[in-house]
């Protein structure tokens, strides 16, 4: 294992925690009815940053020794001017389009659910060009840093926000804050490791459309997770408010300990992938096994302890031991697909990585508008799609390997 893994898990434990509690403090201050707009505005804010973690899983690559070694003559891009580029192209995107998704997800106004949320995905932007860089140098502390302060800031927002009186607005900005704070406050302590390090190994242009399918399958990959619950929510207009309320904390909650730590790791897996291609294949498959194995032993405790702590520490919410197995078990095959994805890139097949995940979010789509109760089509649509990806990028990565050795 490289040295970085037990840093960037011990922060993913931070980062995961603390957006743990941030969703059951607002959970315990708020009716299932009230959770479901600050569950929708999450799950919107959280679909876009992971489309644009496919920006910080391609400067991870392009920065990259082994990729700057490789890089041939042309033109190489500058990380900074691109993410200048990409800020302000993602900002004026969503408040643009904003109009057609935000009164289908909210009964707040337009200004007060895609303002933030373009805030927030602009400050990512920064984020993940400087984090995609820290990768690509190996820099993993500086990456723990990142991660673990981020979630620290954006629990205390959300604290604050409850105590000043917990509404919307105040919970909406305290959940985006925390991007552009992250930086500014931790930059200065690898700046110099950074500036004049900064050159990728494509041009502007090449860097841009390799992004563009990067972050293509990064939607797809946000519609399978943080955006998971906002399709539910779109899919579900006839649903009872304070059911479908419950069913996306629950979804939230339980699945969050098991894909958050491997979510976070992607970048890591490319970086470990591209240092030995030859054992790529059986890394992820031993990575693979430990994924499911874990993800069983978290079903199997899930099904005897999730409906008992939902009662003790969540009275208002309902959760059955199925429903609890069953979002553990989708959140293993979902940690698998993250290992699947940074396998096919690591390999620089981005056409097949990219395939997978949006094959992924079509099945989600077509399962989620079956006729089908609320609970049996979200648990198929997290169970189904996932499968469908890891297939593709399997038989891609081996196909493409075996063309490759004739």
């Amino acid at each position: 294992m490289l040295s970085g893994a037990p840093l960037i898990l011990v922060a993913t434990a931070v980062a995961g925690g603390s957006g743990y509690l941030a969703t059951a403090v607002v959970a315990a201050a708020k009716s299932p009815d009230q959770y479901l707009v600050f569950g929708a505005f999450w799950s919107a804010l959280y679909l876009v940053i992971a489309a644009l973690s496919g920006i910080q899983q391609e400067v991870t690559r392009a920065s990259s020794a082994s990729a700057n070694v490789s890089a041939g003559p042309g033109p190489r891009a500058i990380a900074g001017r691109f993410a200048l580029i990409a800020a302000a192209v993602v900002a004026v995107a969503v408040v643009g389009t904003s109009p057609l998704w935000t009164r289908a997800v909210a009964e707040s106004s337009v200004i007060g659910f895609a303002v933030p949320i373009a805030f927030g995905a602009a400050g990512y932007v920064f984020v993940a060009v400087v984090c995609g860089l820290l990768y690509g140098h190996r820099l993993w502390l500086a990456i723990a840093g990142m991660i673990g302060l981020d979630g620290l800031l954006r629990l205390a927002g959300i604290g604050l926000a409850l105590l000043a009186g917990g509404s919307f607005e105040m919970l909406a900005w305290a959940v985006v804050l925390p991007f552009p704070l992250t930086l500014a406050i931790l930059w200065w302590t690898f700046r110099s490791r950074l500036v004049g390090s900064s050159t990728l190994d494509v041009g502007l242009g090449r860097l841009a459309w390799n992004s563009s399918r990067t972050v293509v399958a990064s939607i797809a990959t946000g519609l399978l997770v943080s955006g998971f619950p906002l399709l539910l929510t779109m899919t579900s207009g006839s649903a009872e408010p304070g059911r479908l309320g419950s069913l996306l904390f629950a979804i939230n909650i339980v699945r969050a300990p098991l894909v958050v730590v491997v979510m976070s790791l992607q970048s890591y897996f490319i970086v470990r992938f591209s240092a030995r291609p030859r054992d790529a294949i059986r890394l992820f498959v031993t990575g693979s096994a430990v994924v499911l194995a874990v993800a069983l032993l978290l079903a199997v405790g899930a099904w005897f302890f999730a409906p008992w702590a939902f009662s003790l520490l969540w009275p208002a919410y309902e959760i059955t031991p199925l429903v609890a197995a069953g979002l553990v078990l989708a959140s293993g095959l979902l940690g698998v697909l993250c290992l699947s994805g940074p396998l096919a890139l690591a390999e620089s097949r981005h056409a097949i990585y990219t395939l997978g995940w949006v094959l992924a979010a079509v099945v989600t789509v077509i399962v989620l508008v079956l006729p089908l109760e609320l609970i049996p089509r979200s648990l198929l649509a997290m169970l189904i799609a996932p499968l469908a990806a890891i297939v593709v990028h399997v038989v891609g990565v081996v196909g493409g390997r075996r063309r490759g050795s004739r």
